[in-house]
């Protein structure tokens, strides 16, 4: 390995002079293979990361791995460097990590599993009597089953309190059960840590490199991964089930005043929502399910009119009329969802509904005829929606919001910057189930013999996440872990009155991601310093305290996000 350093492999010749490096300056990460490092955008205030964000120096704080999952079987180790000791385990991406300005360690929020320095194991803030204490040489590994929900720790390739991760016995905890990153960090300014998830096994130099393999072969580990147990990279991750672009894409065009056939989707599109970007306004919504030329405006609760906005769906997008989505030298973008063209009857509900469903995608559009009372609807998909916006179309109602972290009966008002409320009718104070969402007497989402529409969204690995996180009000803002880079991400504060603020990967191809378009409000595109984000390979980064997107610690905001690239194949830029 060290005789490659410098080495072009293209066999064009074009080799690099080596000064001032080592052997333990060369990783095992290539242009097909990333490993997993410390996540400078997600650590503590007062960690300094350095050597490829492998080395981490602190004091109290700790740092959050780049690679998180939800299954599979994982392995990474530390070098201790610090007579004070450290902390080894895993963390929950979605849960709330900060306290103030600083990031908790793994074990000491709601859902962390770790080892500390002492011998003592670390679940909830709460320590049990485990195995030996640690300090300055010592080597620690965590291996995490997500399948089975277990994970266990060792100390200079010996597992702790008789454990074996390879046959399942004595597993340190037994209820790994959420989306986990790594944590690792330590209680010492003076002294680093060293990280090594499969790329280095000198640590940076500070041992000799042992060059141990997971089990597909891959890897630089001091130890031996137990048998079946993998390292966090990139290769190992498994195959995304779809495509992003052939399920959600966006599309930007200048309006003429006449018609235009409106191109580059990429597929057929079931749903398109349009906006005005240079003078607000735009298309609003229009699907297959309705039909061609029904329309509903997003930020108000006006009932469905008829209008030439959209005249039709075609192969690769979608025909314009002379309207709102095409008036002459106007910018307009739209945001496209494949479902499946103009739907089928769905008699899963206690009402009969016309579905369009992408199962694959896990979006699905439903519409049906209310009844005024307490029922189900039928929604076409293959697992819960976590999202699901509702608007009747016959009268003028409020778009009725249901998000899964805020519970059936919490709801959100699309067009509206209100805070949650609490509205049991809206959705039957019930959540909703593999085959059917629950509706309640409102009228906004049940009127009785008034036509409704509603939108259904699960997460989809790799492509789509419906979610929650925390502000902290910090320009240093919080980061979101989605498992893609964005295309498209649109936030609401369920704490305050706050917009609804929406970003896409089109209007703004590279960092900072700054031009906002507010789904409750006919403005026009604009740019606020204080609203800042990243997209970054693996998630979004917040940049700012703006009130949309980070006004206040402690503030719960929800998102949804369609992804570019899956992680695996991602980059940021």
């Amino acid at each position: 390995m060290s005789n490659d350093l410098g080495l072009d492999r293209s066999g064009n010749g074009n080799n690099w002079t080596v000064s001032n490096l080592t052997a333990s300056d060369q990783v095992k990460d290539s242009p097909t293979n990333n490993f997993c490092t410390l996540n400078p955008l997600y650590k503590g205030s007062s960690a300094t990361l350095s050597e490829g964000n492998l080395k981490i120096m602190t004091s109290a704080y700790f740092a959050t791995g780049t690679h998180s999952r939800l299954t599979g079987k994982w392995y990474f180790e530390q070098l201790i460097q610090s007579s004070n000791g450290g902390f080894i385990g895993v963390t929950d991406v979605t849960a709330d990590q900060y306290a103030g300005n600083h990031l908790h360690d793994g074990g000491n929020n709601t859902d962390g599993w770790g080892y500390y320095k002492n011998g003592n194991k670390l679940r909830n803030g709460s320590y049990q009597s485990y195995g030996s204490s640690f300090t300055t040489g010592d080597i620690m590994g965590c291996a995490f089953d997500l399948d089975n929900s277990k994970i266990y720790f060792s100390k200079n390739g010996t597992w702790q309190n008789s454990g074996n991760p390879a046959t399942g016995a004595n597993p340190a905890y037994t209820d790994v059960n959420k989306l986990v990153s790594p944590r690792v960090g330590h209680y010492n300014s003076n002294s680093p840590d060293y990280a090594n998830f499969g790329q280095d096994s000198s640590f940076a130099g500070n041992k000799t490199a042992q060059g141990n393999q997971d089990s597909n072969g891959i890897g630089d580990f001091y130890y031996t991964p137990p048998t079946g147990f993998l390292a966090l990279c990139t290769s190992n991750l498994p195959d995304v089930d779809i495509v992003p672009s052939e399920h959600f894409n966006t599309v930007l065009w200048t309006g003429n005043g006449s018609t235009q056939s409106i191109t580059g989707v990429g597929f057929e599109p079931s749903l398109v929502w349009g906006r005005g970007r240079s003078h607000g306004y735009g298309l609003g919504f229009f699907d297959q399910v309705r039909g061609a030329t029904k329309t509903l405006n997003g930020y108000l609760n006006d009932a469905e009119y008829t209008q030439s906005g959209i005249t039709s769906f075609d192969s690769d997008g979608f025909s314009l009329g002379s309207t709102w989505g095409n008036q002459s030298s106007r910018t307009q973008v739209g945001w496209n969802w494949k479902a499946n063209g103009s739907g089928s009857s769905n008699t899963n509900g206690s009402i009969t509904s016309t579905v369009s469903a992408n199962q694959d995608a896990g979006f699905s559009i439903a519409a049906f005829t209310g009844t005024g009372s307490n029922a189900t609807v039928g929604h076409g998909l293959s697992s819960a929606p976590e999202m699901v916006i509702v608007k009747n179309r016959g009268a003028s109602n409020d778009w009725h919001v249901y998000v899964e972290p805020l519970g059936a009966t919490d709801v959100l008002i699309m067009n509206l910057d209100y805070a949650k409320s609490a509205t049991a009718n809206a959705f039957n104070s019930t959540a909703p189930t593999s085959t059917v969402f629950s509706v309640g007497s409102n009228g906004g989402t049940n009127q009785s013999s008034k036509t409704m529409v509603a939108y259904c969204f699960h997460s989809v690995d790799g492509y789509s996440k419906v979610g929650s996180y925390v502000g902290n009000a910090n320009a240093d803002g919080t980061f979101v872990y989605t498992g893609f880079r964005p295309a498209f991400v649109m936030i609401k504060s369920a704490s305050n009155s706050a917009p609804w603020a929406m970003w896409d990967s089109k209007r703004d191809i590279d960092n900072s991601v700054v031009e906002n378009i507010r789904a409750n409000d006919n403005a026009a595109e604009y740019t606020s310093g204080s609203n800042i984000g990243d997209f970054t390979a693996n998630g979004f980064k917040l940049r700012g305290t703006g009130g949309d997107v980070n006004s206040s610690s402690g503030y719960t905001y929800i998102y949804l996000a369609f992804a570019e690239t899956p992680f695996k194949y991602s980059n940021a830029r």
